[in-house]
């Protein structure tokens, strides 16, 4: 009777063992695309490494530009072709409109194929400290889904809201 007592007891430790190991592997993970992201990051999303980003979000990013690109043409062909056409301004992955100059990755939460990251972040120009949420999925490897943003941004609550806003815009 011991023995299958120990022999649960080893099995239950082993399977605890394992959920943590993943859980920590698939952190790591999330820690170096963020990392991976926001290194090379220059504030302009027209730029980004679409093989960061989730299909979701590398296609609100390529249905902006191309809403852009139209833009242009419209004014260019208009009345007024010296007037500004409708474009997004202003940083897209973080909630304060002149973006970033350092960010430190908090606390990371993981549900299976969901990932949230607390991201700090500051702007020294502005002296701007703020904290956002990163949101990843795992497709195939751990992708950049939304940033929700804290609340600097006042005309949407996350970047894929944003860029849906824009998109669907219609003057």
């Amino acid at each position: 009777m011991k023995n299958i007592n120990f022999a649960k007891f080893i099995v239950f430790g082993l399977l605890l063992l394992t959920i943590y190991s993943c859980s920590d592997h698939s952190k790591q993970e999330i820690t170096s695309e963020i990392n991976s992201f926001y290194q090379n990051y220059k504030g302009d999303f027209r730029s980004v490494d679409k093989k960061l980003m989730s299909n979701d979000l590398a296609d609100l990013i390529a249905k902006s530009i191309s809403k852009e690109e139209l833009e242009a043409e419209k004014v260019k062909e208009s009345e007024y072709p010296t007037d500004k056409p409708l474009m997004i301004e202003g940083d897209v992955f973080s909630s304060l409109y002149e973006g970033q100059d350092a960010y430190k990755i908090g606390e990371i939460k993981v549900e299976e194929n969901k990932a949230t990251a607390f991201i700090e972040f500051s702007n020294s120009i502005y002296k701007e400290h703020w904290k956002d949420e990163l949101v990843l999925v795992n497709e195939n490897g751990w992708k950049i889904d939304d940033v929700i943003y804290s609340g600097h941004k006042i005309e949407a609550e996350s970047a894929k809201e944003g860029l849906k806003n824009f998109i669907l815009f219609d003057e």
